[in-house]
């Protein structure tokens, strides 16, 4: 603990810094200064505990020195001494607040006693001071305590007295509401603190705003705001949240939801069970905010393994992946997907793939492997993508055994597939085949199918079935008196402004043009 003397009479200084008993009583350094400016410049550069200030000193009076102290360095304390038995000055003393007044001539004694008392009050202050804020470390960590137990015991949770009590909420007109932070990509423990900052940020505290954090583990977090003034419209809440969401998905690398509650009082843990529950049963896309709503009827279709079997035998495993998306997607944009409905659906399609395995006399382990295994596909519910991309894989791996087995077995290459779709498409060049036709007529899955077709034909299906009908529409042109409309037809185009304007666009030319030039346009 350091002292800082302050008077103009050097005696006075030197006499008291000499013959008080500073190590008695605790204090370390003593410093003197001769004026008030002399005291700013050690207050600058020292840490001072205590100042004993003459009061009448030329120029800047103790008193004045006292205010510039209190105002800039407030944690010293202050002991006036002077030889001016002046009420006034002890008035002035007592409205700044100084520790005590100490007229002269005083004994050193009496000098020494005021100090002491002044340092044992400052060390008590310093243990108040270290107590209280001990205290608030651990009343916080309760209070956050408090929310990570409601989350976990929801309308368990029997100790809401103790909660409002607390939290300083036990007078009447307190409202509650809770939100659940669901996270992928990265613990709680390192998203906690940029939460609470954008949530500060948002306006979240102060205002009548007040919020409280409990991290439940490493994916969830709850939050339960409060305040006494009237309830904001929830709206006003949800488009502060979209703020805060927006705000930590800058700054993180973590993808999260939000899960908004509904306004609470004494059922606070009522209502956070509805939030969790409703979370826990859903499976919505990421990095979005979600109001709890009541339950609703949603008439969700269901999946059909035996008709799925079908399906993937004859090679329409294309339907299949459509049917499972369309399922899950609606589900989803009603907010009523859950990992039972998922759950569901996989197993639905593990028992569609048994089937076709076994009508091909395969085994279903003969679909997965290391890198993707049965039991990879049966945990893929926590989103749409993931089933999605799962389904997509065994499909594929389905198709690849066909056409291993089939080169195999030379039962029907995929090489004679391909030379019977190009000789079936010349022979009907009056129609319009679609790809899904051309597939289902060598047997094959439709997107499998374009891949084997670009692979032999060295083009898209499309472009393939443009070009043939196109040079064989020029050579109806050049060679025939054909009327153009029935060229139009020959080609498999109904209608002659279509096949007017696809012409042109493939050589350049109108067919009425080109026949007329007798096709030497075409070089």
């Amino acid at each position: 603990m350091n002292v800082l003397l302050v008077d103009d009479q050097v005696l006075i200084l030197k006499a008291t810094r000499k013959l008080v008993n500073w190590e008695a009583l605790g204090i370390g350094k003593v410093f003197t200064a001769g004026s008030a400016s002399q005291a700013r410049e050690i207050f600058a550069r020292e840490q001072i505990d205590i100042m004993l200030a003459d009061i009448e000193m030329p120029g800047e009076d103790g008193l004045s020195l006292r205010r510039w102290q209190a105002e800039r360095y407030p944690e010293t304390s202050c002991i006036f001494l002077t030889s001016h038995a002046d009420f006034a000055y002890a008035q002035e003393a007592i409205r700044g607040a100084a520790f005590d007044y100490i007229l002269q001539p005083a004994s050193i004694q009496d000098i020494e006693e005021v100090l002491r008392r002044c340092v044992e009050y400052r060390k008590a202050q310093g243990e108040l001071m270290a107590r209280s804020s001990e205290y608030e470390e651990k009343l916080e960590q309760l209070v956050e305590s408090y929310v990570t137990a409601m989350f976990f015991q929801k309308d368990k949770f029997l100790r809401m007295a103790e909660w409002k009590k607390d939290t300083g909420t036990q007078d009447r007109g307190w409202w509650y509401l809770p939100c659940l932070v669901r996270l992928w990509g990265q613990k709680a423990s390192k998203t906690e603190a940029p939460l609470c900052a954008a949530l500060e940020k948002a306006g979240f505290a102060g205002n009548g705003w007040r919020y409280t954090v409990g991290r439940m583990n490493d994916a969830e977090i709850g939050i339960v705001f409060c305040g006494q003034m009237e309830p904001p419209a929830l709206q006003e809440v949800w488009e502060r949240l979209e703020m805060v969401l927006q705000e930590v998905l800058e700054s993180t690398a973590v993808e999260m939801n939000f899960y908004l509650g509904c306004y609470a009082g004494e059922d606070l843990p009522r209502r956070i069970a509805e939030v969790t529950e409703y979370a826990a049963r859903r499976i919505l896309q990421r990095n979005a905010l979600y109001r709890v709503r009541e339950e609703h009827d949603v008439e969700l279709r269901m999946p059909s393994a035996a008709q799925w079997g079908q399906w993937l035998t004859r090679g329409d495993g294309v339907l299949i992946r459509n049917q499972i998306t369309n399922m899950l997607r609606y589900a989803q944009r009603e907010q009523y997907l859950t990992i039972g409905y998922m759950q569901r659906v996989i197993h639905c399609f593990l028992e569609a793939c048994s089937i076709a395995c076994y009508e091909q006399k395969w085994e279903v382990a003969e679909l997965f492997g290391e890198e993707y295994s049965k039991e990879k596909l049966l945990r893929a519910y926590d989103s749409v993508e993931e089933l999605e991309g799962c389904v997509e894989e065994c499909l594929y791996r389905y198709q690849r055994l066909v056409a291993q087995r089939d080169e195999t077995e030379g039962a029907y290459s995929i090489h004679e597939r391909m030379q019977d779709i190009l000789h079936y498409l010349e022979e009907n060049m009056s129609r319009m085949i679609s790809r899904r036709e051309a597939a289902k007529y060598v047997m094959l899955n439709e997107d499998y199918f374009s891949r084997i077709f670009r692979k032999e034909t060295g083009m898209g299906y499309k472009e393939y079935l443009l070009q043939q009908k196109m040079n064989y529409a020029k050579k109806l042109l050049t060679q025939t008196d054909m009327p153009i409309t029935l060229v139009a037809s020959r080609v498999g185009y109904d209608n002659f402004t279509n096949f007017s304007q696809m012409f042109r666009k493939y050589t350049g030319f109108t067919p009425s043009a080109w026949r007329k030039e007798g096709g030497e346009s075409e070089n």
